[in-house]
């Protein structure tokens, strides 16, 4: 077996390689927008409701009222409320679930209600059951 001259060398190489390849991966850029303003009126991106407490039986409720509550902070955060909504579209997996996301839906907006689309999914980012964009008019 050969002898290494300079171990010290070689262990530095083999350390800076480790450090090198055990730094954290870059985290993918957002592609979009949370919402464009064009033409007088407010483009909201979809938006999902889950986060780490969307679980057990009323999962998919707990779903609907944050994906709206992320909805109506974007729209507060642009000067505007859900009573701006002209248009809302909403992603379903499960057309089961349309009766409890009307309920809430219904306890959000109020008459004249906003033109809205309901499309049934195979699947949506993250898992998700539930995905809400909007168009709103600015003053």
């Amino acid at each position: 077996m050969k002898k290494i001259k300079y171990p010290s060398l070689l262990l530095t190489l083999i350390l800076f390689c480790l450090q090198a390849f055990a730094q954290q991966p870059v985290k993918a850029k957002k592609t979009f927008s949370d919402a464009v303003q064009a033409g007088g009126l407010l483009f909201v991106s979809g938006q999902l409701g889950l986060n780490s407490v969307v679980q057990g039986k009323d999962a998919f409720r707990d779903e609907v009222w944050n994906a709206l509550g992320n909805v109506e902070m974007i729209l507060k955060k642009n000067g505007l409320s859900l009573k701006h909504v002209v248009n809302v579209t909403v992603y379903l997996k499960n057309l089961e679930q349309f009766d409890v996301f009307n309920e809430i839906y219904m306890q959000q907006f109020s008459e004249p209600f906003p033109a809205r689309t309901c499309v049934i999914v195979k699947d949506l980012v993250k898992q998700a059951n539930i995905e809400v964009s909007v168009v709103a008019s600015t003053p």
